[in-house]
């Protein structure tokens, strides 16, 4: 074998690597954006949390719900890991139920966006507005992109207080006490979905595979040519 023959199938080897390596990272990027858009189109359209937060979180334990006239509200304690170690949140889910009737951000740096999460319980007091994180972000804008918007408070121990909660033209949601024990109550727990069942939801291996094969092809076929190029060219510099 020609010594540049050989080189050349080394390097179209190592951009076939490349081309797989890129192909399933970017599809199993793309289902994976789809399925959450898919998961949180659902909260919407049905008011229910339950399917997202299975799919985003290892688990929960719902604390509260109410309806009012324009918003459905959710209360939960979610189960989470940081770095191995268990992490508990109060989450509070603020869902539209239509939201046409109601204003809120279309830019996460609208300034008159007044929504707001109050705490006031001895073990934790939290205002959104004071937060570091939170304060100079529209927090309503998660309506225009998500459909709804939640805030998530990491708590350690138990909790017995009251939450108010404010929508972007700064007028009460909810008004509520809230009591939340920090060890998880087994006979409410909500288990988080298995790997199986979020790929599963994904379902990325199809399109994987279908993109492999096409831009594989293609990629054989102008590397192919590319090959013919090169061994003509080398000839007529030999002659």
């Amino acid at each position: 074998m020609k010594r540049w023959v050989m080189y050349y199938v080394i390097i179209s080897l190592l951009f076939g690597a490349i081309i797989y390596l890129i192909t399933l990272f970017q599809i199993s990027q793309e289902k994976t954006n789809e399925a959450f858009l898919s998961l949180t189109n659902d909260v919407y359209e049905t008011k229910d949390i339950q399917t997202f937060t299975r799919y985003s979180t290892r688990g929960y334990e719902p604390i509260y719900r109410e309806e009012t006239s324009l918003y459905v509200i959710e209360i939960i304690q979610a189960l989470g890991s940081n770095e191995g170690v268990d992490l508990h949140q109060l989450v509070v889910f603020v869902i539209p139920k239509d939201k046409e009737n109601i204003n809120y951000a279309s830019d996460v740096s609208d300034r008159n966006d007044e929504s707001q999460l109050l705490l006031n319980a001895p073990t934790l007091t939290f205002d959104s507005k004071e937060d570091p994180s939170l304060k100079d972000y529209a927090l309503s804008v998660g309506i225009e992109t998500l459909g709804f918007y939640y805030y998530a408070l990491t708590i350690e121990e138990d909790l017995n207080g009251s939450i108010s909660l404010y929508d972007y033209d700064g007028s009460l949601i909810i008004d509520t006490e809230v009591i939340v024990t920090h060890q998880f109550e087994l006979e409410t727990f909500v288990e988080g979905m298995s790997e199986e069942e979020i790929e599963s939801r994904i379902n990325a291996d199809e399109a994987i595979t279908s993109a492999l094969i096409n831009r594989l092809f293609i990629f054989a076929g102008i590397d192919l040519l590319i090959a013919i190029l090169i061994s003509i060219i080398l000839r007529r510099r030999t002659q």
